[in-house]
């Protein structure tokens, strides 16, 4: 008798939203759920810098709980069927636990809580140390700067534990307490070349190494679901979990972007652009990010073009288009624009340069006036915020180029974005490189669950599982036309007087 086919069970925490998706052994998805969840604003006081954002971790965990229960319902699937579970989360969150193993500190990405530790960081280790070690610089977001600052808050709880959000999710599955390195790299408490904690680091802010966990590869069996989460989520004590990643280096993977060379751009709220390679690439001055890959012996290396998805939503929104429908009514009003427009958009998306990151920039749309033979329409104020995406993305791919030394050899997209076909118009034309499109919106999560495939056995490595369960094929490049090369060159023009309006 033939054994049953397995399945594998991603859970994702996103910016805005929690998300649960279930996949087959060949990467197609059976079901996937989401709910939106929201942050609660921190007071940081008359004076701050930046703002304060922490999330309830009893809520949010029953978001994902929820979306379990209606996954697995609407997959139809006993939740014995399911042989591996993965997770994945946003980057650069962070949360503490104390001896009892409570939540005593739960921050997203944006959170600013760490600004008076940061200030502290760069006192004390130099950006040459800090990216030479770390592969990330300023240290504004990361856990080391909340570490310090909580430490120094009146009444603060002791630390026992600091987690990033998807090892978060990993001991809530399972009340094991482990970390791997696609994510803790953006902690700046790991040695990014050698994948382990730097005793540089704990030594210079005299940090005990027993508030990290033991880091372990992704698609290492970590423990199993637990009686107590069985109960919460619906799926079966005893399932599999295995260590999973960082959102963007997962939805590389569920990209198969894995080899040195190959490049990946995730346009989702926004847009990490990002190069595999096959040793850390560390950018001295600091624009770049250097990152550890879900792949074991292979690194990413980082520019990002910054709010694209999130500010397009903002953007519809203005226009009366909103949801689904209002998405479908602008890609029909930019049909017609097989050609660059005569409009530029500078909103939302950036060339990456954190050492220079400008919270108050300048943004907006310049378009032909008097507007006597051609008034813009939602169309164009459209096309040009897609165009804009566009030059970003190629912006942030150069600055990438330039530090390899080399073109990258391709060039895939993935992203819930990239169901646009006036952005994908747009990108060909622009973009001058082999292009690939990910066939799966659900990229982040099925790069997770190729993670608890890989960890299963279901195939021989990572790699492996990744060929065989992603989907992508060729993106044909628009014909060489000198009108998207004299858009590109003249939005970057543009893009860089805007930016120093407001100096």
């Amino acid at each position: 008798m033939n054994e049953r086919p397995p399945y594998f069970l991603a859970l994702d925490y996103g910016t805005g939203g929690g998300k649960c998706a279930i996949f087959d052994a060949d990467g197609r998805c059976l079901a996937v759920v989401r709910e939106p969840w929201t942050y609660d604003d921190v007071d940081l006081g008359e004076n701050a810098l930046g703002r304060g954002y922490a999330f309830d971790p009893d809520a949010f965990w029953a978001a994902l709980a929820r979306c379990t229960r209606a996954a697995l319902a609407k997959a139809a699937l006993d939740p014995a069927r399911i042989a591996g579970i993965s997770t994945t989360a946003q980057r650069l969150g962070t949360v503490f636990l104390d001896a009892s193993g409570r939540e005593i500190f739960a921050g997203p990405n944006m959170d600013g809580r760490g600004f008076m530790g940061a200030l502290d960081v760069m006192g004390k280790l130099s950006m040459e140390d800090g990216v030479k070690i770390t592969g990330h610089w300023p240290p504004f977001v990361s856990s080391l700067a909340r570490l310090l600052s909580h430490r120094t808050s009146a009444g603060a709880a002791p630390v026992a534990k600091i987690l990033t959000l998807n090892d978060w999710l990993t001991f809530r599955l399972t009340g094991e307490i482990v970390a791997e390195p696609s994510n803790a790299c953006e902690s700046l408490f790991l040695d990014v070349t050698q994948r382990r904690w730097s005793e540089a680091i704990l030594g210079a802010f005299e940090i005990a190494e027993s508030l990290l966990p033991p880091v372990v590869e992704p698609a290492t069996r970590v423990g199993s679901v637990s009686a107590r989460a069985a109960e919460q989520t619906g799926l079966a004590a005893g399932t599999p979990v295995y260590a999973g990643g960082g959102d963007t280096q997962c939805a590389l993977l569920g990209s198969d972007v894995v080899e040195p060379g190959e490049a990946g751009a995730v346009l989702g709220t926004t847009t990490p652009v990002m190069t595999a390679t096959a040793e850390p690439v560390h950018d001295e001055a600091g624009r770049l990010w250097t990152g550890c890959h879900v792949v074991p012996g292979r690194w990413t290396l980082e520019s990002n073009a910054g709010d694209t998805g999130i500010a397009y939503e903002w953007l519809l929104g203005i226009l009366g288009l909103d949801g689904d429908a209002g998405f479908a009514a602008a890609e029909e009003a930019m049909a017609a624009c097989a050609q660059p427009t005569a409009m530029y958009g500078v909103a939302g998306p950036q060339i990456w340069d954190v050492l220079n990151f400008r919270p108050n920039q300048a943004l907006g749309f310049v378009f032909p006036h008097p507007p006597f033979s051609k008034r813009p329409t939602r169309g164009d104020f459209c096309a040009a915020f897609l165009l804009n995406v566009t030059c970003a993305i190629r912006a942030n791919l150069e600055q990438i180029e330039a530090r390899l030394g080399r073109p990258v050899d391709r060039l895939t997209l993935s992203g819930g974005m990239t169901r646009s076909p006036a952005l994908l118009r747009s990108i060909a034309g622009v973009i001058h490189r082999p292009l690939r499109l990910s066939e799966d919106p659900n990229a982040t999560a099925l790069g997770a669950a190729v993670l608890a495939a890989a960890g299963h056995g279901t195939y021989p490595s990572i790699a492996a599982a990744a060929n065989a369960m992603v989907r992508k094929h060729p993106l044909e490049a628009g014909e060489v036309n000198a009108a998207w090369d004299d858009y590109y060159a003249r939005w970057r023009g543009l893009y860089d007087s805007v930016r120093d309006l407001l100096g």
